[in-house]
This record gives structure tokens, C-alpha cells and sequence, in this order.
């Protein structure tokens, strides 16, 4: 699932959230932050995607940046996080 987890967000930040001159550039391992590819209001928007596609809640004491800085971290914090019980 960790590919399928990558391919996911990679997806949704290549359609939601940048141009796609940037796109071909973009490696699961790469800063998005410090390299301006997202911003913080960008995150916010990557928090409600994984809340929504993934049926996680991200609670406020995850909200730090080390859980979304990269694609690879985001897929991390998403394989360790269970989905929200229904």
C-alpha cells in the first residue's frame, strides 16, 4: 500500500495544489515546504485530503510539521495511523 499511498498524494498535490511545471520535478522525499512547492495553507488543505481519502482524523498533536513535510512522511503518518472507527 506504501506505493499506492505515494501515488495518492503525489496525484492529489500534481491536481490540487500545483502547476504542472513543477510536477515533473517532484520526489516523495523532497522538503515541500522549504522549497515552496506547498505552503501552510497548502498543508491544511493535504490534512483534509488524508482525513477525507484515507478515513483517518488527524488529531491536533499530530499537526506537526515532521508528519507532512514530505510525500514520504505523509505516507508514513498515514500506514502507522489506523483508519477513524466508523
Amino acid at each position: 500500500m506504501t506505493k499506492n499511498t505515494h501515488a495518492i498524494l503525489l496525484e492529489y498535490i500534481q491536481s490540487e495544489i500545483i502547476s504542472n511545471e513543477i510536477t515533473s520535478k517532484i520526489a516523495t522525499s523532497d522538503d515541500l515546504l522549504s522549497t515552496g512547492i506547498i505552503d501552510s495553507l497548502s498543508i491544511m488543505r493535504l490534512i483534509a485530503f488524508i482525513e477525507e481519502r484515507f478515513d483517518q482524523k488527524v488529531p491536533p498533536q499530530d499537526l506537526v510539521i515532521e508528519n507532512f513535510i514530505s510525500i514520504d512522511a505523509m505516507a508514513t503518518y498515514i500506514l502507522q495511523n489506523p483508519p477513524s472507527p466508523k
